[in-house]
């Protein structure tokens, strides 16, 4: 009989951990009744790790997937996935510090309803062993970036969680999955086919063995998951923000010059609409791009006209009638320019509709 529970346990250098991760998995699982089947999949740990797994699975229900470098966490669940056998899918370090035996709490609650059960340390009745003010610091502040910039993460109290549970569905029937870093969770919960989320309360321990993998650069690619995960119009604020100092940098260089603010104003304008036409098209849009580079160019400045008018139109009125600082007077046109440059950009440069 095919298993019912896959559990994936992604690993690098793991080895003294994986014995009594297999064992303790297997007393809570035998105990609850729940036929499983456990899939590490290693990266190519230098500690033996793989072979330390396949031995285990002489006694346990154990697949090795062995992959030839450290290609990632969240890579690593998805590869996983193709070789499960489950049509419950649960993710777990191990470390150890996702208990195991709270894995049969997370396949309760999907199998009573929910298409993503989260382990969660900050509901009631889950908590953090062990940590560091700084580390604390650090979990919050990754926290709350992803609940500002990703809509789907607002009413999860723990969307970094790395212990979480889902049914097959919710991966295989979304949006193609391209994970980044070791935060698998929010691309489930931005690109995944499902309704219910329900977070278990659960006690993050520490480390038995071996040295966590939390490190700069780690950190450095959940900010540029975060980012790349985030809806157009974040990132399309984003680019107009960095085109602002294109902007009014290109400005106060042409007025030190000096050029009158009515031409200053205008070249400033085109370097920050090619700024924001570059940045757009390369990460915004990415995905979105039709048709020819030069004619996007071109649809883009199109689009671009009535923005570009109301900036333009915007700033001259409040530099020559109302206040004569052009930068006060620029960064306004620029403002109220933002909403009709995004509403226009989307619908005739990339041909997305409302979102």
């Amino acid at each position: 009989m095919s298993a019912t529970v896959s559990v994936i346990v992604p690993t690098y250098n793991e080895r003294d951990n994986i014995p009594e991760l297999v064992r303790r998995l297997d007393k809570a699982m035998s105990e609850a009744g729940i036929e499983y089947e456990v899939v590490v999949v290693d990266d190519n740990s230098p500690d033996g790790t793989a072979e330390v797994a396949e031995e285990l699975s002489k006694e346990y229900p154990v697949k090795v997937l062995r992959r030839p470098g450290k290609l990632g966490l969240s890579s690593a669940v998805l590869d996983g996935v193709k070789v499960a056998a489950g049509r419950i899918i649960v993710v777990m370090d191990a470390d150890l510090q996702h208990p195991p035996e709270a894995v049969p709490r997370l396949v309760r609650a999907v199998l009573e309803g929910c298409d993503v059960a989260i382990g969660s340390r900050y509901v009631r009745g889950g908590s953090v062993e062990g940590w560091s003010a700084f580390r604390k610091l650090i979990s919050k502040g990754a926290t709350l970036i992803a609940r500002v910039l990703l809509p789907q993460a607002r009413h999860v109290k723990d969307p970094m969680s790395g212990f979480f549970a889902f049914r097959r569905e919710v991966v295989e029937s979304g949006d193609e999955m391209n994970p980044r870093g070791f935060k698998i969770l929010l691309e489930v919960l931005v690109r995944g086919n499902y309704g219910r989320v329900c977070e278990v309360p659960y006690i993050f321990g520490t480390r038995l063995a071996g040295k966590s993998k939390l490190g700069t650069s780690e950190i450095i690619n959940y900010i540029v998951h975060v980012l790349n995960l985030s809806p157009h119009y974040v990132r399309f604020m984003i680019v107009g923000g960095i085109g602002t100092f294109v902007n009014l940098g290109v400005l106060l260089a042409l007025r030190a010059v000096g050029l009158i603010h009515a031409v200053a104003s205008a070249a400033a304008i085109e370097a920050s609409v090619l700024s924001n036409f570059e940045l757009n098209d390369r990460w915004t849009f990415r995905a979105h791009r039709s048709g020819g580079r030069l004619g996007r160019l071109a649809r883009f400045h199109l689009s671009s006209a009535a923005g570009i008018a109301v900036q333009w139109g915007v700033s001259n009125l409040i530099y020559y009638e109302l206040l004569q600082n052009s930068l006060i007077a620029q960064l306004v046109g620029i403002v109220l320019g933002f909403v009709v440059n995004y509403t226009m950009s989307k619908k005739f440069v990339w041909g997305l509709g409302k979102h």
